[in-house]
């Protein structure tokens, strides 16, 4: 990781605007998804961030220059879902950091908490088609759990439950 570039736990001014842009940027460009992902991400970020808990969730922001540049969050609300540990949520870097490391350090971070605080127990939900993002959860101990064709994100792909546990 660049030695310009700063981590900070919790929120910032600006948090849920660039988490949502960088999301909206990138799935957009690549993957057509508009409104109705772009509302997804805006509404459950702020929610997360209102009812952030610093002894139970996590915001990692990556920072340089001033700007927010990347994210990722463990959030312990189970609201309305049947999965067991942290829910790794809005982790993504700007397309001037992508492929710089910092993903890997915000995700040693992430399972680290994990390993402290919830057993090791991390769950998140993606679609197929993101080749460097599942190496980075194989490379922490994530397996694929499911898949299922679904439109949680505004259009039809192939979404997938990933599953971390240091359980054998």
């Amino acid at each position: 990781m660049a030695a310009d570039l700063q981590i900070v736990e919790g929120y910032r001014p600006g948090a849920v605007a660039a988490i949502t842009g960088h999301h909206i940027n990138y799935y957009a460009r690549e993957w057509d998804f508009g409104l109705p992902f772009e509302s997804k991400v805006a509404i459950e970020c702020s929610t997360f961030f209102q009812r952030y808990d610093d002894r139970l969730d996590r915001a990692w922001l990556v920072i340089k220059n001033d700007t927010i540049e990347g994210s990722l969050i463990l959030d312990h609300d189970k609201a309305g879902e049947a999965h067991d540990g942290l829910h790794l949520r809005w982790f993504i870097m700007s397309d001037r950091l992508r492929g710089s490391g910092s993903g890997r350090v915000l995700m040693k971070r992430a399972v680290e908490f994990a390993d402290e605080t919830a057993g090791g127990r991390v769950w998140l939900t993606t679609f197929r088609g993101l080749g460097a993002a599942r190496q980075l959860y194989e490379d922490f101990g994530f397996h694929l759990a499911g898949e299922v064709e679904g439109e949680t994100w505004g259009r039809t792909v192939h979404e997938q439950l990933w599953i971390r546990s240091r359980d054998p």
